[in-house]
């Protein structure tokens, strides 16, 4: 056994294909930190004290995706994978093709959103802070800046570091089976982040099409904009219509 793998792993290096497993052994390290230490519950129970915690709590959550998959992600990026970061999704890539995709989703994704009034369960969990409860205008504003800091790390973690760092090794479509898999699985409760069953079901198949979009147009920023379009536009028609 440990010949077979240390067979595997010499042929891997030897290929120059290394970067595949780093950005495996990176996603697993920092996902089980950002399960177990970026929740609402590690939140509640280490600060506790603070005023508000069920909204800073909220904050606390979505900061954390950034620091962890955003920040700490770059400098893996840079150190330990050695790569240039527009060959991670950090840039403009195909721009034409990402200037239909925005212009599509900024008519289609408002109209396709509505549907989450139909659901009880999403009408029941979003928005997840209390905006009539927090509704100075700094509360509002720090509350949506936290949601793109949130999009903007796990973006670049599943269709960045996970996305080009396994395709050239697995192909696109194992890849894309695989980031869609793990995204899906975080969405559930088995992650302690326990999301309604129709938010969980449309991950999988967001999944697969942020993931194809971010293959074809070479950038992450064009998924980025579409995951953030849902989630405000989710936030906002439940907040002022249900």
């Amino acid at each position: 056994m440990k010949d077979k793998i240390q067979q595997e792993w010499n042929m891997i290096t030897q290929n120059g294909d290394k970067k595949s497993v780093q950005a495996l052994i990176f996603a697993i390290f920092i996902l089980f930190v950002y399960c177990y230490f970026g929740s609402y519950s590690f939140f509640e129970k280490t600060f506790g004290f603070v005023e508000n915690v069920e909204y800073y709590k909220i904050i606390y959550h979505n900061c954390m995706s950034f620091l962890l998959f955003f920040c700490l992600g770059l400098l893996f990026t840079k150190f330990i994978m050695r790569e240039k970061l527009t060959n991670v999704g950090l840039g403009l890539g195909n721009k034409k093709f990402g200037g239909i995709i925005i212009l599509i989703a900024t008519f289609v994704i408002p109209i396709i959103t509505l549907s989450v009034l139909l659901d009880a369960d999403m009408i029941n969990t979003y928005p997840l802070v209390d905006l009539s409860a927090n509704n100075l205008w700094w509360q509002w504003v720090l509350y949506f800046a936290s949601y793109i800091l949130y999009y903007i790390g796990w973006e670049y973690l599943f269709r960045g570091i996970l996305l080009f760092g396994l395709k050239d090794r697995c192909g696109i479509l194992i890849t894309i089976l695989i980031t869609t898999l793990i995204s899906a699985l975080i969405h559930t409760s088995i992650a302690g982040f326990g999301k309604p069953m129709i938010e969980t079901l449309s991950a999988i198949f967001a999944g697969i099409i942020f993931a194809f979009i971010t293959y074809r147009s070479n950038s992450i920023y064009y998924s980025l904009y579409l995951h953030a379009l849902v989630g405000i536009c989710t936030d906002i028609y439940i907040f002022f219509l249900a």
